[in-house]
């Protein structure tokens, strides 16, 4: 993909204008991230409720937690396919594909469900293959922040490109609640995937290019190599260690919250989008105000994570539902918090030749948790007290707060905080 220039910047003294009216191209590439991912996060909501309502009490939790692997795991078990395909290609080919993979799959699930009742155990492989064509456009897009923006707009571009995660979150959680109650699976099947067409209009609109996605360049020798590679930016590979480790306990959060919802609250499908919507509402927030947080990101991280962790006892400890709508949302700000501040850095510290390897090693990595979280806490949660649950996450995350912020001093290095004017220039 060829990259489009921006702007030049306005006047001293005039605002500047938000990146994606100044930058058109990034605009059409972060609308169509908004509709894939609000597309597989609908179906899954959808998804998940109707499981739900259809599995016996006892094994609500199991089932639930099944099919949140299927949504986790492509990510982790097609890193080093991912990380291939979008250095060999140009990042339009590959945005294009996995938005018309996901487009292709929902219209056949669709009208298969128009003609019958969708079977119990068909929405475990339709959740693998929509999540592995999300697998392969997000890093893609990530990947390609630099191709599409100035220098000095990585971290605007970084702060939209995550938003849309807690944009999707809460759109896509109570769309998914309100139409699986209003109009069953099938009709969520079928709006998942005029979202999914929207998006491949959207990538359509962007200029292909001529280059492949970033090169063979730190792709020969695959994710493991890439990993070995960050030997020189030590803050980098402990930031990823700890929030690898954190994610198994974040990530839970949505194991959890559907059992809460059923078992607790006894509430429809409805009040578990408001439960994530708060939670991904928080997100946004911190998304776009992470940037402005002052001191190290060693600190930053680490308040972040055991406000997390304090924030998930909310519920264990109380059923009003005011209170624990703050609480999540008090959760959500320290994911989007930190998310920023850290993709920011990432960005600028890992070399344009080998952020294709990392950044699906990245999310490879910090996903790995969430297939095995989404087992355990579901199996969890049908031997145990859902609130318990809560608890759990607390008592996992509050160390790990503290090894980031105790060792993440002195695994710093002045390189990884700001990039030397060579790797400036090699960025653009």
């Amino acid at each position: 993909m060829t990259r489009e220039l921006t702007a030049p910047c306005p006047a001293i003294g005039r605002p500047r204008r938000p990146l994606i009216a100044r930058n058109s191209v990034f605009a059409r590439a972060w609308a169509a991230q908004l509709l894939s991912q609000s597309a597989t996060r609908m179906f899954q909501m959808g998804a998940l409720w109707w499981l739900l309502g259809q599995v016996a009490t006892d094994e609500r939790g199991l089932a639930s937690g099944l099919l949140l692997v299927c949504a986790a795991l492509p990510p982790v078990a097609l890193a080093p396919l991912v990380a291939r395909v979008i250095a060999a290609h140009p990042s339009r080919s590959v945005l294009g594909a996995a938005v018309l993979g996901g487009a292709v799959l929902m219209a056949v699930l669709a009208g298969y469900g128009a003609l019958a009742e969708v079977p119990t155990l068909a929405v475990y492989p339709a959740m693998f293959a929509l999540a592995a064509c999300q697998a392969l456009f997000d890093p893609c897009l990530t990947k390609a922040i630099p191709e599409l923006v100035e220098d000095d707009d990585i971290e605007d571009a970084t702060a939209f490109e995550q938003s849309s995660y807690s944009l999707v979150g809460m759109a896509g959680a109570l769309l998914g609640a309100v139409l699986v109650d209003a109009i069953g699976l099938a009709g969520v099947v079928l709006v998942s995937a005029a979202a999914y067409v929207g998006a491949a209009a959207f990538v359509a609109t962007v200029p292909r290019g001529d280059q492949a996605g970033g090169g063979d360049d730190g792709m020969e020798t695959g994710i493991l190599r890439a990993w070995r590679g960050l030997a020189g930016l030590p803050f980098v590979r402990l930031a990823l260690v700890c929030f690898a480790a954190a994610n198994f306990f974040i990530t839970a959060t949505f194991v959890i919250l559907p059992l809460y919802t059923k078992n607790v609250l006894h509430a429809p499908a409805l009040t578990l989008g408001l439960l994530e919507g708060a939670l991904w509402l928080g997100l946004l927030i911190g998304v776009f105000t992470g940037k402005h947080l002052p001191g190290h990101p060693a600190f930053i991280g680490s308040g972040c994570v055991a406000l997390f962790g304090a924030a998930v006892a909310v519920p264990a400890l109380t059923a009003g539902r005011g209170v624990v709508l703050l609480a999540l949302a008090a959760a959500g700000w320290a994911v989007g918090a930190t998310n920023v501040v850290f993709v920011a850095a990432f960005q600028r510290a890992v070399p344009t030749a080998a952020k294709a390897a990392f950044f699906a090693a990245m999310l490879a990595l910090l996903g790995a948790g969430f297939p095995v979280a989404a087992f355990v806490f579901g199996l969890a949660g049908d031997l145990v007290p859902t609130q318990a649950l809560f608890l759990v996450q607390t008592a996992g995350l509050l160390p790990i707060a503290a090894v980031l912020a105790l060792r993440g001093r002195t695994a710093s290095h002045p390189h990884e905080r700001r990039p030397d004017a060579e790797t400036q220039k090699e960025s653009r």
